[in-house]
């Protein structure tokens, strides 16, 4: 019985050194291919790692390079409104599947930045950066996020005459 518990954890073991390796060789070949501006390929190799190897340390590194990617503009054929909802996307998926990665604050901010300047949902970027004040209230995005909220939905005008009636 000890001998087959042996080879189970070995072959566990092994699985699992693999799997980093194929995980870090798709990461690092997207990685390349990002820099030489083949974002389609790129993507597929991003995908490849968060859909079969979402419990690497890559996975939450490949959401945030996606979600990056879609808010740049980078993927070919994909129109500005829905390369912009599949950034936000990815950047709550960040969010949700790894909050504790060092990249979760600076994503979920991004979805509301994302949500409150370009998509101008205004309700869905109001939940966020609420979201993100009471989970990282010290953070250093925590006083931008504050702003974001106390100016939701104005102009930048009216931004700058309430600056100024202020001073």
């Amino acid at each position: 019985m000890k001998f087959y518990i042996s080879i189970l954890l070995s072959t566990i073991v092994l699985f699992s050194a693999c799997s980093s390796h194929k995980d870090q060789a798709l990461f690092n070949s997207a990685a390349e291919k990002s820099k030489a501006k083949n974002y389609s390929e790129a993507l597929k190799d991003y995908q490849e790692i968060i859909n079969e190897y979402s419990g690497s340390e890559k996975a939450p590194e490949s959401i945030f390079a996606v979600a990056v990617m879609y808010h740049m503009y980078q993927i070919p054929n994909v129109s500005k409104d829905e390369s912009l909802k599949k950034a936000v996307e990815y950047y709550q998926k960040l969010y949700q599947q790894f909050p504790k990665d060092e990249r979760a604050p600076k994503a979920l901010f991004m979805s509301g930045f994302i949500l409150a300047n370009e998509l101008r949902n205004i309700d869905a970027a109001r939940l966020t950066y609420q979201q993100f004040l009471d989970k990282f209230p010290k953070h250093e995005l925590a006083s931008p996020a504050r702003t974001e909220l106390d100016n939701l939905g104005k102009t930048p005008e009216e931004i700058l005459q309430e600056k100024a009636v202020k001073k």
